[in-house]
C-alpha cells in the first residue's frame, strides 16, 4: 500500500513539475516576442554581409519612417544602415581583430573634450554616455554652456568567422535608440550561403 502511494504521489509530482516547466517556458517566449514585435526581419546579404538583422518598424516609436536604407560600396569594408534620420548604424568588417572592442575603449579614455561613463562593458558590448566638457572662464556663471549628452553603442559580432562592429553614428543617440539598436544586433542571424 506504502508502495502504491508513493508511485502515484511521485506521478502527480512529475505532472505538476512538467506542468509549471512548461507555462514558464511558454512565458519567457512571450517575453522574447513581445521585446521583438516592432521589428522586421531584413536582409543584410545583398549588401555582402551573408546575415539578416531584426530592424524596428512604425510602431517602434523610433520618431522616424521605416524605409530601411543601406550605403555600401562594393568591396569596401563600411556600410551605413539607416531606418528614418534616427536610427543608424554604421557597421565596419574588421577581420579578425579580436582586440577592437579593447582599443575603442583605450580611445575613449583618452578624448579630450568629452566625459565618458561607460553603462555597459562586456566583451562584445559597449554601451557608453559622452558629455561635452564645458569649460567657462573662472568667474562665469554656472549656467554657462550647454550639456551635451549623447548615448553610444560599439558591439561586435561574428558573421562567418570575420568580426564586424556595429556602432552608433559619431553624433550619437537617445538612450531609448542606443538600447532599440542593442536588441538589433542581438539579433543577428546568419543566412545560409546555398542560393
Amino acid at each position: 500500500m506504502k508502495l502504491k502511494f508513493f508511485l502515484y504521489s511521485l506521478f502527480i509530482s512529475c505532472l505538476t513539475l512538467t506542468a509549471c516547466t512548461d507555462s514558464e517556458e511558454k512565458n519567457d517566449d512571450q517575453v522574447i516576442d513581445e521585446a521583438l514585435l516592432d521589428f522586421n526581419e531584413f536582409s543584410l546579404k545583398p549588401y555582402d554581409i551573408p546575415a539578416s538583422i531584426l530592424l524596428p518598424d512604425e510602431t517602434s516609436n523610433i520618431g522616424a519612417s521605416t524605409k530601411t536604407e543601406v550605403k555600401h560600396t562594393e568591396g569596401d569594408f563600411m556600410w551605413d544602415l539607416k531606418v528614418g534620420p534616427n536610427f543608424e548604424f554604421v557597421i565596419n568588417d574588421w577581420g579578425d581583430d579580436k582586440e577592437i572592442l579593447n582599443a575603442e575603449v583605450e580611445k575613449l579614455k583618452d578624448l579630450e573634450f568629452y566625459d565618458v561613463k561607460f553603462i555597459k562593458k562586456t566583451p562584445k558590448t559597449l554601451i557608453y554616455e559622452r558629455t561635452l566638457k564645458v569649460d567657462g572662464k573662472k568667474n562665469a556663471s554656472k549656467k554657462v554652456g550647454v550639456e551635451h549628452k549623447t548615448y553610444h553603442l560599439f558591439m561586435t559580432k561574428v558573421i562567418n568567422e570575420i568580426i564586424y562592429v556595429f556602432e552608433t553614428r559619431d553624433t550619437g543617440s537617445t538612450k531609448e535608440i542606443v538600447d532599440l539598436q542593442e536588441k538589433c544586433v542581438n539579433s543577428i542571424k546568419l543566412i545560409n550561403n546555398i542560393q
